[in-house]
């Protein structure tokens, strides 16, 4: 089984990676569970790494759009340490982007080679870096996060042979490893998105989320705007519930009993969205 999303690296300071708005923004909302990747263990969820530093695996929705470059520039900046991004391609590419407050600036993409590798990437793949200059700057990077770096093991990932065994997710690992970061706790989640509690909001901020999405991709495509565009009211409100269960998923955003409170005042307002659904349609 593939995997595509955001392994994240960063310190927060306080609360989740999950509840810090910088790394939705830039790199989804979609944080891994243990039930999302029951099959293969949470090796992609939420870890503590020890003195603040966490890792994270994220996925976007509909109406998301990757910013890796942008996207880990503003999560050094607003945690005010290191922070790094790695988008995984089906388990066989990555991009990765480091970025630091005093200035480090790493982009590569894993294979390092000037060979096709065959997926379009959103912001565009980078060149081969030559293997010194990502080995240091990788190193200044992690002596900036205050660890101690292995420079041989760091080569040796940026040289690998990733021919998909492992996957490029587990050699991502390896390279935060190499790093200078454990492989840390796993933390478990104290809100489930998929709780009855809240309703049957999955269902209708899916019909939501895709509407949004329609809107932006019609904007990018230069389309004239018109009203069958609109996210309707209904819409942004369960957008904007869906936000705010996904940022509590790990704690550091509202808890169990505020998100209930907080579906009762969403299902008043809208008891029945089927129908403001099909008034739309």
């Amino acid at each position: 089984m593939s995997w595509y999303g955001t392994l994240v690296l960063a310190k927060p300071g306080k609360g989740s990676l999950s509840a810090c708005e910088e790394v939705r923004r830039a790199f989804g909302s979609r944080f891994v569970t243990p039930s999302v990747m029951r099959v293969f263990g949470n090796k992609l969820g939420l870890y503590d790494l020890g003195d603040g530093w966490q890792r994270v695996g994220v996925r976007l929705v509909n109406r998301q759009r990757l910013r890796l470059a942008g996207g880990v520039q503003d999560v050094a900046a607003g945690t005010g340490a290191p922070a790094l991004a790695a988008w995984v391609f089906e388990s066989t590419c990555v991009h990765l982007e480091a970025r630091t407050p005093a200035g480090v600036a790493v982009s590569v993409h894993l294979p390092n080679s000037d060979e096709s590798c065959g997926y379009q990437h959103p912001e565009g793949r980078p060149g081969r870096v030559e293997p010194r200059r990502a080995v240091e700057a990788l190193e200044a990077w992690a002596h900036e996060a205050g660890r101690t770096p292995a420079p041989d093991i760091i080569s040796a990932v940026l040289d690998g042979t990733w021919d998909g065994s492992p996957f490029v997710e587990d050699c991502v690992l390896a390279l935060f490893a190499a790093l200078g970061f454990p492989s840390g706790r796993e933390v478990l989640p104290v809100v489930d998105p998929d709780d009855p509690a809240f309703g049957d909001y999955a269902l209708w901020s899916h019909f939501a989320n895709n509407s949004a999405g329609n809107l932006v991709r019609a904007a990018e495509m230069g389309w004239v705007l018109g009203p069958e565009f609109d996210v309707t009211p209904m819409e942004q409100d369960y957008l904007r519930f869906e936000e705010l269960v996904w940022s509590s998923v790990y704690g550091g955003g509202l808890s169990r009993d505020e998100l209930i409170a907080e579906y009762h005042k969403l299902a008043s307002r809208w008891p029945d969205p089927k129908a403001s659904r099909q008034r739309r349609d």
